[in-house]
């Protein structure tokens, strides 16, 4: 990601979860500049995760070996240019169909985690975030690199959810509604209101309609 980019301008990955945990209050309150974004640089979780990405990628292609091409990109989504991703790497996946070779681009996320947690936590914890990445991009699958403390690595793969995709649009475009109109969302709002296309705020039901 560029230096000077702004991630008040967009919802990125880590926004997604916050809205999908129903954090939306807050986030709006920084997207909107009423208040500072948490200052991570002295979280050890945050700052070790960043500081042992290019190893993580190097051990994820030694154990694998596939080959991470594209690495620290930035994709924007094609109908809505405020939904972005920033993604640890894209590979190159070579498949073999009816005696053809097929590539296709699939993404990587990189994860240092703790020792007490495994595939299904991480699975679980980082949904929305590998989601939107999928959502945004457009591809078809997630690797998810992962080291739990210094003595356990898996390695994970995650499928696009068509479904979920689905509500989370629905609850991106609704949350950028309440940005771009600087009018505060409720403190918490349940994932499970973007099963339909509209949203009642309480005082006017707001239909959720792609942008043309």
């Amino acid at each position: 990601m560029k230096k000077d980019f702004d991630r008040k301008q967009g919802i990125g990955g880590s926004d997604a979860t916050r809205l999908y945990k129903g954090d939306w209050y807050e986030l709006w309150q920084e997207k909107t500049g009423e208040i500072e974004g948490a200052n991570l640089s002295d979280v050890l979780p945050v700052q070790m995760g960043i500081h042992t990405e290019d190893f993580n990628i190097r051990w994820f292609e030694k154990q694998t070996g596939l080959k991470v091409d594209g690495k620290q990109e930035t994709f924007f989504h094609n109908k809505y240019p405020y939904m972005y991703a920033h993604v640890d790497g894209i590979i190159v996946e070579e498949n073999q169909e009816f005696g053809q070779t097929i590539k296709e681009k699939v993404l990587l996320e990189c994860k240092h985690t703790n020792a007490f947690s495994n595939p299904k936590k991480v699975a679980d914890n980082y949904k929305a975030q590998l989601q939107h990445y999928l959502m945004v991009t457009g591809y078809p699958k997630i690797y998810v690199s992962m080291f739990f403390g210094n003595m356990k690595y898996e390695v994970m793969e995650v499928t696009e959810d068509k479904e979920f995709q689905d509500q989370l649009e629905n609850a991106e475009i609704l949350f950028w509604h309440f940005v771009e109109k600087k009018k505060a969302p409720p403190d918490y709002i349940a994932f499970d209101n973007f099963n339909s296309k509209e949203f009642s705020d309480g005082e006017t039901i707001i239909p959720i309609i792609p942008r043309k």
